[in-house]
C-alpha cells in the first residue's frame, strides 16, 4: 500500500486519492444513512403493520446508543489507523445489511437500525473525516468539501436507487445487493489504497519541499495537539458540539418521515424521492465556498450565518411548502446552509485541536451529531401521531436553533495549556 502510494505520489500528491477513497467511503455510508433507510419504511409499515411512532422511537433509542459507542470507535482510529477500521466497518456494514433482509418482527428491526447507524451513519462518517485532515493543513477546507462530494452524489442518487430496488427485485433483495456492494466493490478499494498519513509514508504534507525530518515533523504534531480530555476541558468544545446537533437532529427527523411530510402536501412518493435528492445539490458550490470564505471567516461567523439559514428553511416549510416547486426550494435552502456547517465542522476540531487524537475528538464530537439524530425522529413520529401534523416539532427545532445560533457567537479558539507553539490557523 506504501509503495502504491509512493508510486501515484510521484504524478500526483496521494493526498487526494485519500479524498477520493473517502468520499466513496461516504457514498457507502448510505445503507446507515436516514435518506436510505426511509425508504425501507414505507414497507416496514405497510407490510409488516407498525406504526411512524414505534419504528422512530426505535430508530432513535438505536441512534443514541450507537453516538455513544462511537467513542470508542475514534479511540480505536486512534490506536489501530484508519485503513484498518475501514476494512472492519465494511465488513461489518455488509453483515448487517444481510441481516436487514431476514427481519421479521420490531426487535430484529432495532437491531437492524442500531448496526446500520453504527456502523453507516457513524462509523463510516468518522473515519473519513479524521483520514482527509491528516493529509492536508493549507488545502484542508477545500479538500474536505471535496471528500463532502461523496455525500451528494449518495443523498441524490440512492433514495431513488433503492425505491427502484425494491419495486423492481423487493425490499429484502435490495438490502442484499448492499451487502454484495460492499464486499466486492467498497472493501477492496479501501484495501488497497488508504494510507493513514502522509508521514507514514515518508510523503511531505501536500508535497511541499521542506527540511524538517519526519522525527521533527512527528514531534510538531505531538505538540500541537489536543487529547480528547483537554479538548473536552474547553467550553468551545461544548458549544461547537451543541451546535452541530442541529442540522442532524433536524435532517434527520425530516428525512426519516420525509415521504410522509409529502403526502400531507400532496406530493407523491416517485417525486419525494427525487426532491430530497436536491438536499446535496448544495455541496456542489462547497469548493468554492471553501476558497473564497471558510478557510478565511472566523468560524463562529459562519456556525451563526449558517444557523440563520437552517432557521430560515424551517420556517418555509412550517409555512409555504404546499407543492413539489416550493418543496425544491426549501430543499436547496435548507442545504446550503447544512453543506456550509458541515465543511466548517469537518475542519475546526484539527484546527483547533490538531491531528494526533483527531480520531478520539471527532469520536467525541459525533455523539453530539448522533444524539440530535437521535432526537429528531421521534418528535417528527410524536408530533404526527399526537397531533395530525409535524408543525410541533418543526417549532421546537426552530427554538433549538436560535440557541444554537447564540451560542455559535461565543465560540473561540482556545490556548493549549503549557502550549508555546504558535499556532496560526484561524481562530
Amino acid at each position: 500500500m506504501k509503495s502504491i502510494a509512493k508510486k501515484i505520489n510521484k504524478k500526483i500528491y496521494y493526498g487526494w486519492v485519500i479524498v477520493l477513497v473517502s468520499a466513496i467511503a461516504l457514498f457507502f455510508s448510505s445503507p446507515g444513512q436516514t435518506y436510505s433507510i426511509s425508504v425501507f419504511n414505507s414497507y416496514y409499515e405497510t407490510q409488516l403493520g407498525y406504526s411512524k411512532t414505534l419504528l422512530s422511537t426505535g430508530y432513535s433509542i438505536a441512534t443514541t446508543i450507537s453516538g455513544l459507542l462511537i467513542v470508542f470507535v475514534g479511540r480505536a482510529i486512534d490506536k489501530n489507523g484508519q485503513r484498518k477500521m475501514f476494512i472492519i466497518v465494511a465488513i461489518g456494514l455488509a453483515l448487517t445489511t444481510l441481516f436487514s433482509s431476514f427481519v421479521l418482527n420490531i426487535w430484529m428491526i432495532y437491531i437492524s437500525f442500531f448496526f446500520l447507524r453504527f456502523l453507516g451513519q457513524g462509523s463510516l462518517t468518522l473515519i473519513p473525516a479524521s483520514l482527509v485532515p491528516q493529509w492536508f493543513d493549507k488545502k484542508r477546507a477545500f479538500a474536505l468539501s471535496m471528500m463532502a462530494f461523496g455525500g451528494f452524489f449518495a443523498m441524490l442518487l440512492i433514495p431513488a436507487f433503492n425505491l427502484w430496488m425494491i419495486n423492481t427485485l423487493n425490499w429484502q433483495n435490495a438490502w442484499r445487493v448492499w451487502g454484495l456492494l460492499l464486499l466486492v466493490v467498497f472493501l477492496p478499494i479501501v484495501f488497497f489504497l488508504v494510507v493513514n498519513r502522509p508521514e507514514d509514508a515518508d510523503i511531505p504534507m501536500e508535497n511541499e519541499t521542506t527540511s524538517i525530518s519526519k522525527e521533527d515533523a512527528l514531534d510538531a504534531l505531538n505538540k500541537e495537539s489536543w487529547t480528547l480530555k483537554e479538548a473536552m476541558k474547553t467550553k468551545d468544545f461544548w458549544f461547537i458540539g451543541f451546535s452541530s446537533m442541529i442540522v442532524p437532529m433536524f435532517t434527520t427527523g425530516l428525512v426519516f418521515h420525509f415521504f410522509s411530510v409529502m403526502d400531507l402536501r400532496s406530493i407523491s412518493h416517485e417525486t419525494a424521492a427525487w426532491i430530497i435528492g436536491f438536499m446535496a445539490f448544495p455541496m456542489v458550490l462547497m469548493p468554492f465556498a471553501a476558497k473564497l470564505f471558510i478557510d478565511k471567516t472566523k468560524p463562529r461567523y459562519i456556525f451563526f450565518i449558517t444557523q440563520i439559514i437552517i432557521l430560515f428553511g424551517m420556517l418555509m416549510l412550517l409555512l409555504w411548502v404546499q407543492n413539489a416547486t416550493v418543496a425544491i426550494i426549501f430543499i436547496l435552502i435548507y442545504g446550503l446552509g447544512a453543506a456550509i456547517q458541515s465543511v466548517t465542522l469537518n475542519t475546526i476540531y484539527p484546527y483547533y485541536y490538531g491531528r494526533k487524537y483527531l480520531g478520539s475528538i471527532r469520536g467525541m464530537a459525533t455523539v453530539f451529531m448522533v444524539i440530535g439524530s437521535a432526537l429528531g425522529p421521534v418528535q417528527f413520529g410524536i408530533s404526527y401521531d399526537q397531533f395530525g401534523t409535524f408543525n410541533y416539532a418543526i417549532i421546537a427545532m426552530m427554538i433549538m436553533t436560535v440557541v444554537a445560533a447564540t451560542l455559535s457567537l461565543l465560540i473561540h479558539k482556545p490556548k493549549k495549556p503549557d502550549s508555546n507553539v504558535e499556532m496560526n490557523q484561524i481562530s
